[in-house]
C-alpha cells in the first residue's frame, strides 16, 4: 500500500489516496518456470541450483530455494512445520537476512542454520555457500584414474554427480576401440546407452 497525493491536490484538494501498487516479479516467475520444467526432466534439486547460479547469476541459497520454486515465506513455512517449537518461528524477513548475507543488511546463518537449510533443500551444507574454489589450486588429483580420454577430465569408472556422466561415454567408447572388436554392442544398444547419458539435457541458452 502507497501512500500518493489526490490528483486534484493542484486545485486545493489536501487529501492524500492510498493506491494498492501490484508488482509482479517476472525474472522470479521465470526463474521458477524454469526450475519446474528441470525438475520434470528429472533433474535434482542441486543440479537446478547450479543452473540457475550460473544463468542468473544467484546467490546460493537463493538458488536452492527457487530450484524448489518456494517464495521466502514458503521456505520460513516449511522450517516451522519441520522444526516447531525450537526456536523462535522462522518468517520471510529471517529467509531474507540469511539470503542477503554476507551483503548489506544481511545476516550470517550459523552452522545449526546452514545443516537443517540443507536437510530442507536435499543438498550438503557446503552447497549452500558461494565463494571462490580454492581446491583448484592444488596440484594433486581427487582420486586415481585414466583421464587419456580426449577432451576428458573425468574418471573412468569414477561416479560423479549429475552433470558428469563422461564415466560411462568412456567405457562405450573402451568398447568400441576393442581390437577384436568380438564384444562390440549392436548399433542398437548403442543408442539406448547413448539415450540414457542424454536424459533431461537441456541446451544452455
Amino acid at each position: 500500500m502507497v501512500a500518493r497525493k489526490c490528483p486534484w491536490r493542484g486545485l486545493g484538494c489536501r487529501r492524500w489516496i492510498t493506491f494498492t501498487e501490484v508488482v509482479v516479479p517476472v525474472a522470479v516467475a521465470h526463474i521458477r518456470a524454469e526450475a519446474r520444467h528441470l525438475r520434470a526432466l528429472g533433474w535434482s534439486y542441486r543440479r537446478i541450483a547450479r543452473r540457475l547460479q550460473a544463468r542468473h547469476r544467484l546467490g546460493a541459497l537463493v538458488a536452492f530455494r527457487l530450484a524448489h520454486g518456494w517464495t521466502q515465506e514458503e521456505a520460513a513455512r516449511r522450517w516451522n512445520e519441520r522444526w516447531p517449537g525450537r526456536g523462535p518461528a522462522k518468517t520471510g524477513k529471517t529467509w531474507s537476512y540469511w539470503e542477503s548475507w554476507p551483503g548489506k543488511g544481511g545476516r550470517a546463518p550459523s552452522a545449526t542454520v546452514l545443516s537443517r537449510l540443507a536437510e530442507l533443500y536435499l543438498c550438503r551444507p557446503g552447497d549452500l555457500l558461494d565463494g571462490p574454489d580454492f581446491g583448484e589450486l592444488d596440484a594433486g588429483a581427487d582420486g586415481a584414474g585414466d583421464r587419456s580420454a580426449a577432451g576428458c577430465s573425468c574418471e573412468a569408472g569414477a561416479v560423479g554427480d549429475d552433470d558428469d556422466r563422461c564415466a560411462g561415454l568412456l567405457s562405450v567408447a573402451a568398447t568400441l576401440a576393442s581390437p577384436t572388436g568380438r564384444d562390440a554392442p549392436s548399433a542398437t544398444a548403442i543408442e539406448a546407452r547413448l539415450a540414457e547419458f542424454v536424459t533431461g539435457w537441456v541446451p544452455a541458452a
